[in-house]
């Protein structure tokens, strides 16, 4: 355990995604046992929540998604766009079905919000850039909570936030029932199999560890699940309308915010009732309303591939 605190995990983030606080705005969070919900926000341009910047700032982050800093390094030296590599493992699939880009902003959210770097490029084992990886959606290891742990993440884009909930609890729940312990030992032989090229020996010998089920590291660390939930909120328009301005639109939308993760927590709460299993590793969801999702996905798909989708 110590081997494992000695080392900064957290200096090891595939990016600095120094973005994130300028076009993202955070709202008061719940901490209740080992469950944590946070909200977030667009930022308002004017009265208004305009997507290019934070779509943009997203897609420029893709080529630390899918390589990590050598691979980046060998493009480089080779005179390779490593962005346009990346691209390819967006594959043309219709953004509305494609669950690749909430597993982006999630990689995101956890590098910078909670300090854990992404320690498997899972993305880069797609053989075919169209298929979705089946899986958590992103791991995670670092010091969370002061403990150690490894972190899996589960991310779900849809229209209600009832819908997202409910989807992304019963993704995670196949995790820790025991009829499908498989499903956890799959992810860690994944993780073990895929370790990024960035970490040193040192740093890949504890990760090698920590990721073996049965070993003294891997009993040392906790169990969390980063669960991001973007979903769509027809209150966004109305603050809109009736906004004065930017300062307005942030009063109305705290206002708002305060009221949306109360009735989130109680949901969750509720939710959890009907996931033991769950109650026992810490859960912490992001939760992103916006106007319209399909928006969201299609303005996203523009800005990594260049063109609208058709």
């Amino acid at each position: 355990m110590d081997d494992l605190k000695s080392i900064e995990w957290g200096a090891l983030k595939s990016c600095n995604h120094c973005w994130v606080n300028d076009h993202l705005k955070s709202h008061p969070i719940i901490e209740n046992n080992k469950t944590i919900t946070r909200l977030y926000s667009i930022d308002f341009s004017g009265t208004q929540q305009d997507l290019t910047a934070i779509v943009d700032s997203i897609a420029d982050s893709i080529e630390h998604y899918v390589y990590d800093s050598k691979q980046r390094e060998r493009f480089n030296k080779k005179g390779i766009n490593a962005f346009r590599k990346a691209v390819s493992f967006f594959g043309e699939t219709n953004p509305d079905m494609d669950g690749k880009y909430g597993e982006l902003l999630l990689y995101i959210l956890a590098e910078s919000i909670l300090n854990t770097p992404l320690v498997s490029h899972k993305i880069a084992l797609l053989t075919n850039p169209n298929d979705q990886v089946k899986g958590g959606d992103g791991i995670f290891f670092g010091e969370y909570k002061d403990d150690m742990a490894i972190l899996i993440g589960e991310s779900k884009i849809h229209k209600t936030f009832s819908g997202a909930l409910d989807s992304s609890l019963d993704s995670l729940d196949r995790f820790h029932q025991n009829y499908t312990s498989s499903t956890l030992d799959h992810e860690l032989f994944i993780a073990r199999s895929n370790i990024s090229e960035s970490f040193d020996i040192e740093q890949l010998e504890s990760l090698f560890e920590a990721f073996t089920p049965g070993t003294k590291e891997y009993k040392s660390c906790n169990k969390a699940h980063p669960v991001l939930l973007v979903f769509e909120s027809s209150q966004i328009s109305k603050i809109e309308k009736k906004a004065k301005n930017k300062t307005d639109a942030e009063r109305l939308f705290e206002r708002w915010a305060k009221k949306r993760i109360d009735k989130a927590y109680e949901l969750i709460n509720e939710k959890l009732n009907n996931y033991s299993e769950l109650e026992k590793v810490y859960l912490d969801i992001f939760l992103l309303p916006m106007n319209s999702v399909s928006s969201f996905k299609h303005s996203l798909y523009k800005a990594i591939h260049g063109i609208e989708y058709k």
